[in-house]
């Protein structure tokens, strides 16, 4: 039973990285290039905004490497391993740069007075889980931290 819960929790998150991946390589584009058509007066920010949502990705697929990497050790050693708490501290740390790379996006924006309201909806929601996500990733990580750990 417990191998079943891994590999459906492993093939989840990789079914979220692709989902991620093609929204990243196919739609972002797609969609830029009609947001560009209908506000011409804002088309120079297209390819500025794209890089930033790209840059946000890379930590994204990080932490969902590092969460595969957690379902092994745990499968493998223990769930009171080091490299458990390491990982929570990456993801945390993944969470953050995200958080902080859509706040400074979110000044940029509006200081060109280029800030549609349904892309502030979308960063907030994107802001708000990341910050849910790091504050899951904290608690984990002082709960794990009150047992006697492994290598």
């Amino acid at each position: 039973m417990k191998k079943i819960n891994s590999v459906l929790l492993s093939l989840g998150i990789i079914a979220m990285g692709i989902i991620v991946l093609f929204l990243c390589v196919y739609l972002l584009p797609i969609l830029a290039q009609e947001a560009a058509a209908v506000h011409p007066e804002v088309a120079y920010l297209q390819y500025p905004i794209l890089l930033g949502l790209y840059a946000t990705a890379i930590p994204f697929f990080y932490a969902l490497y590092e969460s595969l990497n957690m379902i092994y050790v745990i499968e493998r050693k223990s769930l009171f391993s080091s490299s458990i708490i390491k990982g929570l501290n990456y993801i945390k740390y993944c969470a953050f740069i995200i958080i902080a790379l859509y706040v400074a996006g979110f000044i940029i924006l509006d200081t060109a007075n280029a800030f549609p309201p349904i892309m502030a909806l979308a960063g907030l929601v994107i802001i708000i889980v990341s910050l849910m996500v790091a504050t899951g990733s904290v608690f984990i990580k002082n709960v794990l931290l009150k047992f006697p750990l492994s290598n």
